[in-house]
């Protein structure tokens, strides 16, 4: 080969490596870590939902959460359309995103004030009316709002229940019934414990009677005072993550959200995330596993404008050897948020993003 020759060759050899360079970000990989293509700003590049799932975001980044009933609906309804989806029920993923649509537009038209109910799509069957009736008690609930996340996650298992019952019967349908059931019992517990949290017994300082002109007048009886719960918005207190997984979900994102939400609006905050695992594995991957978690939660408090000399990254004090039942298993797969500056802030226990399910939730 002659010299203009292979000059021509290596320039065209420089040229295709050059446009690789320049493309390769918008193709990925078969075998690219699962944390990279999880989320593009955490969201999938194939998920049927981004965009609701990006506006429901926005919506929790300005200070709304999961305790709101029409939040919680909205993304019962974006992750039973992408459970369907991906499952090739490509009818039942439209409707269910369909409807998310609507609770999310009635929800940036109307703010706190939204309420949107959860409706039969119309490839489902209303099956369970216990259930049904069960669910609309639980939203006359003066505390809806603490209970919101378990109460729309069993009207949208009730209503895949009866998809499965409408295509392949009760034996498919069941399963969906059995999870509607746990969703009802997670959501009288969660209501009853709004209601003891709140209700104080204010102790009467004053004697049981007083003086009035020399005058005896008997105290009258007063009725326990309902406290009501400070302005000051609560940080959750941990995130969970799935069996051998430091993928942060769909869930757990807006659970971060309201996270960086606090730590925005109070910019002295510095916080410890602290990385827990507990799988059945050595002491030395659970640690491993525990670091990448924490890691993994800070990334992404950083994109949400939390600034990094803010998060100090450690490994949470190990729990006694790995519990054998899997609902106590999967509350240690988590990163816990742990306040190390003056500034006092009210947090709470969350445990919204709690999966006994695997990675995916």
């Amino acid at each position: 080969m002659n010299m203009p020759a292979l000059a021509c060759k290596v320039a065209q050899v420089i040229l295709i490596s050059l446009l690789g360079g320049l493309f390769a970000p918008t193709v990925m990989a078969a075998d690219e870590p699962s944390e990279a293509k999880q989320f593009v700003g955490k969201l999938r590049r194939d998920d049927p939902a981004r965009n609701e799932q990006l506006r429901v975001k926005n919506l929790i980044a300005k200070g709304m959460t999961l305790d709101n009933y029409s939040i919680a609906l909205a993304q019962a309804w974006l992750d039973y359309g992408r459970e369907t989806y991906f499952r090739k029920d490509r009818r039942a993923s439209g409707e269910a995103l369909s409807e998310a649509r609507a609770v999310i537009d009635v929800i940036e038209r109307d703010g706190f004030a939204a309420r949107a109910g959860a409706r039969v799509i119309p490839s489902s069957s209303r099956l369970r009316e216990d259930l049904w009736q069960r669910a609309e008690f639980y939203k006359r609930d003066a505390e809806i709002d603490c209970g919101a996340w378990p109460v729309t996650r069993m009207e949208i298992a009730l209503i895949a229940a009866g998809r499965a019952d409408r295509d392949l019967g009760w034996r498919a349908a069941r399963h969906y019934v059995q999870r509607a059931e746990r969703f009802s019992r997670d959501a009288e517990a969660k209501l009853q414990a709004c209601v003891q949290a709140k209700t104080v017994v204010k102790k009467d300082v004053a004697p049981d009677e007083k003086k009035t002109n020399d005058v005896v007048v008997p105290m009258a009886k007063t009725e326990p005072i309902a406290i009501e719960p400070s302005d000051m918005p609560k940080m959750p207190d941990r995130v969970h993550f799935g069996s051998e997984s430091a993928e942060v979900s769909d869930v757990s994102a807006l659970v971060l959200e309201q996270v960086s939400y606090v730590l925005r609006g109070n910019p002295s905050l510095v916080i410890d995330l602290a990385g827990f695992a507990n799988e059945l594995a050595t002491s030395e991957e659970n640690e491993k596993l525990a670091l990448a978690r924490a890691r993994a939660v800070r990334e992404y408090l950083i994109e949400t404008g939390v600034g990094r000399e803010r998060l100090a990254v450690r490994i949470g004090k190990s729990e006694s050897g790995a519990e054998t039942k899997t609902p106590e298993r999967a509350k240690g797969r988590r990163v816990e948020f742990v306040p190390t500056s003056s500034d006092a802030i009210p947090m709470e226990y969350q445990d919204k993003d709690l999966t006994t399910e695997g990675p995916k939730g």
